[in-house]
């Protein structure tokens, strides 16, 4: 099998690992449609604000790592300095109003999700990783969405 289907082939450990951590994104946002034995509305929202935040900082910690790479220092400290900015948004999402907070994450989420694809389509990060987060992406926005339809139409 060439390299470039192997690198593009998304490791199974990661997309399970992956596809696990959006359980408490949807479980967060489906308790605020339905009531849940487990989980209240009160508390599914918290999760979904909290769990997004600590996510959006791990994927930057993801990217900070990046960094390290072989790049020049101006480009070493660009991809830095934008990788805590997922950290940061999270942190102002969790002390935000819910409908703010909830909107920022969404918008933190797509953006990471754009720079991590484009950087896989520029072979800055393996293909595989692209289309991963493409996915990931999806479902956390998704559940933010729905958390946030939730709570408008109430």
């Amino acid at each position: 099998m060439s390299d470039q289907r192997v690198s593009a082939r998304i490791p199974a450990s990661a997309l399970s690992l992956g596809l696990m951590g959006l359980v408490p994104f949807a479980a967060g946002a489906l308790s605020l449609w339905v009531p849940l034995p487990f989980l209240n509305a009160e508390t599914g929202l918290k999760l979904v604000v909290v769990y997004g935040a600590i996510i959006l900082s791990f994927l930057g910690g993801i990217r900070w790592g990046t960094a390290i790479g072989p790049y020049d220092a101006h480009r070493q400290g660009r991809e830095f300095s934008t990788s805590v900015l997922g950290a940061l948004a999270g942190l102002a999402a969790v002390f935000l109003p819910a409908i703010p907070g909830l909107t920022l994450l969404i918008a933190g989420f797509l953006m990471q999700g754009l720079w991590d694809v484009t950087s896989a389509d520029a072979g800055r990060l393996p293909a595989w990783f692209g289309r991963l987060r493409m996915i990931l992406t999806a479902g956390a926005v998704v559940s933010l969405v729905a958390a946030l339809g939730a709570l408008l139409l109430t």
